[in-house]
C-alpha cells in the first residue's frame, strides 16, 4: 500500500497545476517571519476565491474555494501560511491547516509581490528550479515524479537565495484581485 503523505495543500496545488516542489520542512521561522495585514481579506484569482484571515503567532488562515472540474462541485481547501522575508523577497510558506493523522504536512513556497491591481503570486516550482534541485546537494526524494525537499530550513533558504528568485524558478503568475464589498 502506498503511503498517504500528500496533504490537502499538495493535492490542491497539483489540482491547480502548481506547487510541484514541496518541502517536508518549513521555511518560515521566528527570525524571518513577518506579518503583512494587507494580505488579510477576500481575493479573486479568476477561477477561485481566496479568503485570508489573521491567525495566531503571525500566521494567516487561508481558505481556497474553487471549482473541482465542474461548476456544481465546489472544492474548499483550508491552509495556513506564514510570510517569510528572505533577502528582499517575501515568500509565503503554505501548508495544510489540518493534514490529518495519516499524512505528513508538506510546505509549498510562493513568491508574493504587490501589483497595481492586487497581489502577484507565483509558486517557486518551475521545471528549471526543479532541475537545479536535482543537480544540487539539497536533500530530498522523488514521489510520483515530483521532487520533495527534506533539507533543513537553513539549506532551503540558501538554495532559494541562490536560485529561487530567478524568474526561471517561478511558475506562471497568478494575480489576486481584492473582492469589493
Amino acid at each position: 500500500m502506498r503511503a498517504s503523505w500528500i496533504t490537502p495543500v499538495f493535492a490542491a496545488a497539483l489540482l491547480t497545476g502548481c506547487g510541484e516542489l514541496p518541502s517536508v520542512e518549513a521555511l518560515a521561522n521566528k527570525e524571518n517571519t513577518v506579518f503583512d495585514p494587507s494580505l488579510v481579506g477576500a481575493w479573486n484569482s479568476g477561477d477561485a476565491v481566496i479568503i485570508v484571515q489573521k491567525g495566531e503567532d503571525q500566521a494567516y488562515l487561508i481558505h481556497w474555494l474553487g471549482a473541482d472540474g465542474s461548476i456544481d462541485t465546489p472544492r474548499i481547501v483550508r491552509m495556513e501560511g506564514r510570510l517569510a522575508k528572505i533577502g528582499d523577497q517575501r515568500i509565503l510558506d503554505l501548508t495544510s491547516s489540518n493534514p490529518g493523522a495519516f499524512a505528513i504536512p508538506c510546505h509549498v513556497f510562493l513568491r508574493i509581490r504587490p501589483a497595481k491591481e492586487g497581489i502577484k503570486v507565483q509558486f517557486i516550482d518551475s521545471k528549471w528550479v526543479r532541475e537545479q534541485v536535482s543537480s544540487s546537494s539539497l536533500a530530498g526524494f522523488v514521489q510520483d515524479g515530483h521532487p520533495v525537499l527534506t533539507a533543513p530550513p537553513s539549506q532551503i533558504e540558501a538554495f532559494l537565495l541562490k536560485f529561487g528568485f530567478d524568474e526561471r524558478a517561478l511558475d506562471d503568475p497568478m494575480l489576486l484581485r481584492p473582492l469589493k464589498h
